[in-house]
């Protein structure tokens, strides 16, 4: 085993480990030893739970007795392979078990602990799963850093210039909507039709003034920082703040212990508040939207156009009026828009949406059946397995 160092031991107390294990007194046990040393534990009786814990959870190492009943961990580990190729899987067996080992190397299990499992032994085999994983994560971060270097020497100077004019939009649309404010004030009660078009005039400078703040904040993008954390409350609160004011209800189903993502805050805030407002533009009085969550594993052979791994899907359903399927593949297509120009109110056109969400290593898509509602899709990768930075 490769010698232990201070990054190994923090990236295994940073690691979700699912343990299976039938036996109540060795499954507590071992759990004392194992919550000290890693960041969250996760428990499962057999392997049907086990199987079901996966799914929920995605962790990122899994450790499971062989012999249990309903599903053995044999079985679970088949299982858990279709589902995640590579997640580091520790199976514990006794010496004489020649047969379940081998239908353990069988289902590709990466190690495998002999009976009576010592703890020191446990550790070090979590160490070696901490390699495997630490060296994906670098070649994944090689790739991401070059992806970006590649993207800043092409467009930073773009971003730059950018940025400086939107910032000077904004500012040029801020004193034309003052100048325009304080003119409404001085007409008399008898101008009711020149109130009207100033009212407009009002409006529509809001509108351009919000869309530059917007162009500032993707302009400069080349400088934005990232965070890694829990994003769903953070999401949860745009969204309730972009429904204030309306009679919608809101609605989020989704666990609190999902992983973290990295992300962009601003950048972020803009996709769910102009997602938001779409949905809330599409409903009737009293309409519903509901925003969801949960961990999935994208491998190479689904349909979904993304790199294979850990992903957090987000969904934001409403029950409004639907998009036509003649409409529905063209929302993401630059310069195309569901709504009248005069009915905008600030939000990032859904192309925009999908620039960020892209840059962000995730995907948006988008299912509707008129009359019954919409529901948007976004995929983001999950934990370290997209360092933005």
């Amino acid at each position: 085993m490769n010698g232990i160092n201070n990054q190994d031991v923090d990236y295994l107390k940073s690691a979700t480990v699912l343990y299976v294990e039938d036996e109540g007194c060795t499954r507590e046990l071992f759990s004392l030893f194992l919550t000290q040393s890693v960041g969250t534990l996760i428990t499962a009786v057999d392997g049907v739970e086990g199987l079901e814990a996966f799914k929920n959870h995605l962790p990122d190492i899994v450790i499971t007795d062989v012999i249990m009943p309903v599903m053995d961990g044999i079985a679970m580990s088949a299982a858990i392979r279709k589902i995640s190729p590579f997640v580091p899987i520790i199976v514990l067996t006794a010496f004489e078990q020649t047969d379940l080992l081998k239908k353990a190397i069988a289902a590709n299990v990466t190690k495998y602990v002999t009976k009576p499992v010592k703890n020191q032994e446990l550790l070090d085999c979590l160490i070696d799963c901490v390699h495997i994983l630490r060296a994906e994560q670098q070649l994944r971060q090689q790739h991401q850093r070059e992806v970006q270097e590649i993207w800043a020497k092409q467009n930073k100077d773009l971003a730059i210039i950018t940025s400086g004019i939107a910032e000077d939009y904004s500012d040029l649309m801020q004193k034309v909507l003052s100048a325009a404010t304080s003119a409404k004030m001085q007409l008399t009660q008898e101008d009711n039709k020149a109130s009207g078009y100033f009212d407009e005039i009002i409006q529509y400078t809001n509108n351009a003034y919000l869309l530059g703040n917007l162009l500032n904040i993707l302009g400069n993008d080349y400088k934005a920082k990232t965070v890694s954390a829990h994003i769903m409350p953070y999401i949860s609160d745009v969204v309730k703040n972009a429904l204030t004011g309306t009679d919608i209800v809101f609605k989020m189903e989704y666990a609190d212990d999902l992983p973290q993502v990295y992300y962009i805050e601003e950048q972020l805030q803009l996709v769910f508040k102009s997602l938001t407002i779409n949905a809330v533009d599409a409903m009737a009085s009293n309409g519903m939207l509901t925003l969801s969550a949960k961990c999935v594993e994208i491998l190479e052979q689904d349909p979904v156009p993304i790199i294979p791994g850990p992903y957090l899907l987000i969904s934001l359903t409403d029950n409004g009026e639907g998009i036509s399927p003649e409409v529905l593949p063209n929302i993401f297509t630059p310069y195309f828009s569901t709504k009248p120009h005069s009915t905008q109110r600030g939000g990032l056109s859904l192309s925009l949406c999908r620039i960020i969400i892209v840059k962000h290593g995730g995907i948006i898509t988008a299912g509707s059946t008129l009359g019954k509602g919409t529901i948007i899709r976004i995929w983001l990768p999950i934990g370290s397995y997209a360092n933005m930075d």
